[in-house]
């Protein structure tokens, strides 16, 4: 039976996955569908942690009375977060989730072994490992040389092929496209043993392979970097044709097929918006190419069905396209639904049903009916990075759906079932760049700014989206967002890659008069300021100036403040202090700088300290002393400056072991606290006044990219595509801990 407490007290995540009996009710199946979505990151946690995680994961589920179950379920008397649970979106929550596991590989391919699907992959010494997709086993398999790289699997004659590269370097390591030659050897993957001879090609790394029919033998067809696709005999290791041209750029996809009874190559180049069709072995074209997408095309496969034999390509114009490989015509309309450009593509059938799965860089998985063009079931859902290969395999009689992301994570799920039962709440899909939040009017609402431009704003209290605000034409910049009150009105200010900050009404939702326009000096920065009672906005720019605007005269003060790093400003902060308003500015030098806001002048010399560019800048009171905490991506240390004397207070704030995303100063109780989030999928706390760890960090189900403090010590955080509103937890058991 699935407890609450079943990973609470050490047990393996993936051992109680794989023992655990079937869920008997509805409770059971709630809680087995938590920990499959999330179990992949709690092997990393433990006690409290562990049951943070997986609160969080119920509420992103839309089940509060579980979420509130995980979370009292943590081991008593271990010291908490500063935050517990409140409500969190389920954009990609899935209850169709059969297993996440990693697969760590650079060039792996799911391919099919003893019966089994297995992601397989060469490791830096030339180990050929295949992991189980369905249990998480991995094992070795055999050794191939040291330089081995996985190219790809085919079948032929009832045997499965692997595929490894191998490029003849020089001295310098070099691996361009122009450069070494590639010997492709070929693998049988079940017993290990070389099959035939290598193929070896003279400056042109081979990149993807498939397998064809032709004249009574099984040959191998593979595309590669110097735009020709290959057909050449495994057993000889020799081309069995001239190598065909025709595309622009390196081969991006190659599939075979048979159209009326003779063997083709389907193939697609790096820059071509068609799919070339050709004789397999004289190279000659097969009718016309395939025609209508409107961006290069990035994978194909092919399959038959009512007697025809049928491409699927996939497009950088998010869509996926069904042909008919004899007259070259599309069949019926697009399959539309991903909202970004579509990458991976492979073929099924499945109950007598052909299908068609597709992954894009949206990060969900899609099946289609290839005959009516009709999608099945909600789009798959759960990777936090772009999927580049799918699959379709059978576990005891059910079919399931497999992607591998960018990231490695590999993603299983019943093709059949519901996405979530619960009330689940969308998030803001593509993953938010920007949070900032304001109360108007008695309502606390959180604006949310994205890659693709779009401003939207959600009421904390009943979480849901209102209407979109007047966006932006390119991406809301990371940390690009402010709130001001001017005459009243409180104004929220975004500023974006295309060059303008956005002024809208919070409370009416409109556009606030026009946008300041830094188009000729790039904003890179944004934050507002009161000095001499004028609300200033202040954008620093890609150009290493601080542009300043009087935002109620919408009018530049001149003349900008030169920072005298041209490399240019990356995050800004103000805060007044004993009359005197100062300016603290994050460069793309790695430099802290801090200004008199009125006089424009500087206060002391350049701080040095981080090793990275600065892009974010939280300012703060800390008894009575004006600090500033910095953060600078990679160098992933928050540093604490003394705005007075110019100095660090102290040694870095440690915890964070990969890129900080993002950082917010706030208040709990009597403390001034520092908050952090970044790609370790955590959110941290330190106390500034005695520079201790406050509590346990927060982990979260994907990397986190925003944190905005909300009225009454509560925490926004925006993590891939969604949002967990935290409240104020209780700290009367809080153990904390001195910075190493």
């Amino acid at each position: 039976m699935w407890t609450d407490t079943a990973f609470l007290v050490g047990a393996d995540p993936g051992e109680v996955l794989r023992t655990a009996p079937p869920p008997a009710d509805e409770a059971e199946r709630r809680t087995a569908a938590v920990y499959r979505s999330v179990a992949q990151r709690l092997g990393r946690a433990e006690g409290v942690s562990r049951a943070q995680l997986l609160s969080l994961e119920a509420a992103r589920f839309g089940w509060p009375g579980l979420a509130a179950r995980f979370a009292s379920a943590a081991p008593p008397g271990e010291p908490t977060a500063p935050w517990r649970v409140g409500w969190a979106t389920g954009r990609r929550a899935d209850e169709r989730t059969v297993r996440v596991i990693r697969c760590d590989g650079v060039h792996a391919v799911l391919a099919v072994r003893n019966g089994r699907l297995v992601a397989v992959d060469a490791g830096p010494f030339g180990e050929v490992r295949a992991l189980d997709v369905l249990d998480g086993t991995s094992r070795d398999l055999f050794k191939a040389p040291q330089d081995a790289r996985v190219v790809g699997s085919v079948e032929s004659g009832g045997r499965v092929l692997l595929l490894t590269g191998h490029e003849a370097r020089d001295r310098h390591w070099n691996t361009d496209r122009q450069g070494p030659d590639d010997t492709v050897r070929v693998w049988d993957l079940s017993t290990g043993e070389p099959v035939g001879e290598p193929l070896v090609v003279a400056r042109g790394r081979l990149t993807t392979v498939t397998a064809a029919r032709a004249d009574g033998r099984t040959l191998l067809v593979s595309g590669g970097w110097d735009g020709l696709v290959r057909v050449w005999d495994p057993a000889t290791g020799r081309e069995v044709a001239e190598p065909i041209g025709g595309h622009r750029g390196w081969v991006t996809a190659v599939a075979t097929a048979q159209v009326a009874g003779r063997a083709v190559a389907v193939t697609a180049g790096e820059h071509d918006h068609h799919v070339l069709v050709r004789d397999l072995l004289s190279g000659r074209t097969v009718g016309r190419p395939l025609t209508g997408h409107s961006a290069p095309v990035l994978a194909v496969a092919t399959t038959h069905a009512d007697g025809r034999a049928l491409a699927v390509t996939a497009s950088e114009d998010h869509t996926a396209r069904v042909w008919d490989l004899a007259t070259g015509t599309q069949l019926g309309t697009p399959l539309t639904g991903h909202g970004h450009r579509v990458c991976a593509v492979a073929t099924a059938r499945v109950d007598g049903r052909v299908l068609a799965v597709t992954g894009g860089w949206d990060h969900t998985v899609r099946v289609w009916d290839l005959l009516t063009g009709a999608q099945l079931a909600d789009a798959f859902t759960g990777h936090d990075q772009p999927v580049n290969e799918v699959a379709v395999t059978i576990s005891d009689g059910r079919p399931l759906v497999v992607a591998r992301a960018t990231d490695g994570l590999l993603r299983t799920w019943h093709l059949t079932g519901r996405r979530h039962g619960g009330e689940a709440i969308d998030g803001p899909g593509r993953k938010a760049a920007s949070l900032t939040m304001a109360t108007v009017g008695g309502r606390r609402i959180v604006a949310t700014g994205r890659y693709d431009g779009t401003v939207d704003l959600w009421n904390l209290d009943r979480p849901h989206t209102t209407r979109p605000l007047p966006g932006h034409t390119d991406a809301v910049l990371a940390g690009g967002m402010a709130t001001a009150v001017v005459d009243g009105r409180t104004l929220l200010l975004t500023a974006g890659r295309d060059g303008l900050v956005r002024i809208a009404d919070l409370e009416t939702g409109e556009a606030c008069g026009a946008p300041l326009d830094c188009r000729d000096t790039e904003p890179a920065a944004l934050a507002t300021a009161v000095v001499d009672g004028r609300t200033l906005v202040l954008t620093g720019t890609r150009t290493g100036t601080v542009r300043i605007w009087d935002l109620a005269a919408r009018q530049e003060t001149e003349p900008p403040l030169a920072t005298g790093d041209d490399r240019g400003v990356r995050a800004l902060g103000a805060i007044s202090a004993g009359g005197r308003t100062t300016l603290v500015t994050g460069h793309a030098d790695r430099t802290v700088r801090i200004w008199d806001l009125a006089d424009r002048a500087p206060l002391g010399r350049p701080m040095h300290g981080h090793t990275r560019a600065v892009e974010r800048v939280a300012t703060a009171l800390v008894d009575g002393t004006p600090v500033a905490v910095t953060t600078a991506g990679y160098d992933p240390h928050p540093r604490v400056w003394d705005l007075a004397t110019g100095q660090e207070r102290g040694e870095p704030l440690y915890g964070h072991r990969r890129r900080i995303a993002d950082l917010a100063v706030t208040a709990l109780d009597d403390r001034t606290v520092a908050v952090t989030g970044g790609d370790d999928a955590t959110v941290r706390a330190w106390d500034l006044h005695t520079r201790t760890r406050m509590g346990r960090a927060l982990r979260f189900p994907y990397r986190v990219h925003s944190v905005t403090p909300v009225d009454g010590g509560a925490l926004l955080v925006g993590f891939a595509d969604e949002l967990a509103l935290l409240p104020r937890a209780d700290l009367s058991e809080r153990s904390d801990q001195p910075v190493l």
